[in-house]
């Protein structure tokens, strides 16, 4: 059959492309728009839908060839196997589940839930159930405080108004980010301009590093000097801001903490590298976090008041060796105003519990123990509870593990657990067996499914029978993991023949 003289084109079946039902739907409208004989669409149908197809068909259709089935039958061959009718509760179950995904748009987020809606059969209350899908979904909280405040809300009116919302807060979040482009721009230019003109003392600020005037603490020939009054380098003691200390007796320093800022934030900020010398922080007062940077396990120091995550080079190269590392393009500054440049910077993979985050590490010439900056807590969900927890231990007599886990044997087993001495009893309204044959179970799914059942037959869960006057359906669920959750669908058998006990309700008016 060629296509020379008619209107579109049919490729081959491709289900990465689209559904085999989508595919059949334009086959129709193709055979329409050309007037193609109908004695003619079974050539036609084996013609275009490729040869991957046409084997699957032949082995669907043996013994019999393909040629020999008629149009209605090839198509119902091909829709039970490619496209098997989904369970309607699985599939309502992924569409309640069905949240918008971080950087998805209010649009895409739509589209998704009416594809996901197709086979949930909901009819007429489908915009109702869109609507509340969308209110309870979506990320942003002010577009959802907006959607339950409006009376009478439509699934029309959720979109509108969401649309709305997510267009304005994009649009001033541009306006803010050029706002504050040209504001900086202005401060550089009025710094600039402050300093060309030495004689101008009102516009000139007294050096931190000695007290003096005429230049700028980046520029002072006392930066690297150290203080004998605090022993710390960028100051003389004349300009020293510490109390004043026995020069002769050294500093005992049990803990240093250090601050970290990116020096291109606004200069006016609050925000600095620091190194603190603190006398009063105990070893065991430290958070470290356990992660793996590149693979490799290693701790990393907690601190809430550096901006940037960083790694001495010494600590860097013992660990990851010799790798290439980019140039930095920022600069960070200590509390006292010193100017740090960074070694480098390179992108590594951090892996946190379920985390997986590419992010930037900054190496510094010297230092203590690697921290853990903000830039990285805004992408790593740190497990708080367990940081916080505090475990006492019996120093005097500790307990011996062993002795633990052998009294202790049942707690730590592998094996599922079983309720002792308890037994159960369901009481019936009738004493009538009810059984439901099983239902097909989607073909992607099957082997799956027989695994579970497998796991769950070996480690005694379940147990194979003959034959059984009570029969429940399965409801296969799949997990996060790939993995299948088996549930039984017992309120189409054994829940409306229960006696459920029932609680009266006291209502006291005070």
């Amino acid at each position: 059959m060629t296509s020379f003289g008619l209107i579109g084109k049919i490729e081959p079946f491709d289900e990465t492309i689209e559904s085999w039902e989508s595919y059949v739907e334009r086959f129709e409208q193709y055979f329409e728009v050309n007037e193609i004989d109908p004695g003619k669409k079974v050539s036609s149908l084996l013609c275009l839908i490729g040869g991957k197809l046409y084997s699957l068909l032949r082995d669907l259709t043996f013994p019999d060839k393909p040629a020999t089935r008629t149009y209605q039958e090839l198509v119902r061959l091909l829709n039970n196997h490619l496209s098997p009718k989904p369970i309607k509760t699985a599939e309502r179950f992924r569409f309640d589940k069905r949240d918008q995904k971080e950087g998805e748009t209010i649009t895409e987020y739509v589209a998704q839930l009416k594809k996901l809606s197709i086979h949930c059969v909901f009819n007429a209350s489908l915009n109702e159930k869109l609507r509340d899908r969308i209110v309870c979904g979506v990320r942003n909280t002010q577009i959802q405080r907006r959607l339950l405040s409006e009376k009478d809300l439509s699934y029309e009116k959720a979109v509108e108004i969401s649309l709305a919302m997510e267009a304005a807060a994009k649009d001033a979040t541009e306006l803010q980010s050029k706002n504050r482009t040209e504001t900086r721009a202005v401060n550089r230019l009025h710094v600039k301009n402050r300093h060309s003109k030495p004689s101008d003392k009102k516009d000139r600020k007294q050096c931190y590093r000695c007290n003096g005037n005429g230049h700028v603490a980046q520029d002072c020939r006392f930066k690297d000097t150290v203080c004998h009054n605090c022993h710390k380098r960028g100051h003389i003691q004349k300009a020293c801001r510490s109390k004043p200390t026995t020069p002769r007796k050294p500093i005992q320093r049990k803990k240093t903490v250090n601050f970290v800022a990116d020096d291109s934030q606004d200069p006016s900020d609050d925000n600095y590298i620091a190194s603190l010398e603190l006398n009063n922080l105990a070893r065991k007062d430290i958070i470290w976090i356990q992660l793996k940077i590149n693979g490799k396990t290693m701790k990393m120091e907690l601190d809430t008041g550096s901006a940037v995550s960083v790694m001495a080079k010494g600590e860097f190269r013992e660990k990851f060796g010799n790798l290439n590392l980019k140039t930095p393009d920022i600069t960070l500054r200590t509390y006292s105003g010193e100017h740090i440049k960074p070694v480098g910077y390179i992108d590594v993979l951090v892996e946190y519990d379920d985390t997986k985050e590419t992010l930037p590490l900054y190496v510094v010439r010297k230092g203590g123990p690697a921290l853990l900056g903000r830039d990285w807590l805004k992408e790593i969900q740190l497990d708080w509870k367990v940081i916080k927890e505090t475990h006492a231990v019996n120093t005097v007599n500790p307990p011996n593990i062993s002795e633990i886990l052998e009294k202790y044997k049942d707690v730590f087993s592998d094996d599922v657990g079983t309720v002792k001495g308890i037994t159960a009893k369901l009481s019936l309204k009738e004493n009538k067996p009810k059984y439901v044959k099983a239902r097909t179970v989607p073909f992607s799914l099957r082997a799956k499914v027989e695994e579970e059942l497998d796991r769950l037959e070996a480690e005694g869960t379940l147990t194979k029978v003959q034959h059984s006057d009570w029969a429940t359906p399965i409801v296969p669920v799949l997990k996060k993991n790939g993995s299948v959750r088996i549930c039984g669908d017992f309120k189409v058998t054994l829940n409306p023949l229960l006696n459920v006990d029932q609680y009266t309700t006291i209502f006291l008016r005070i």
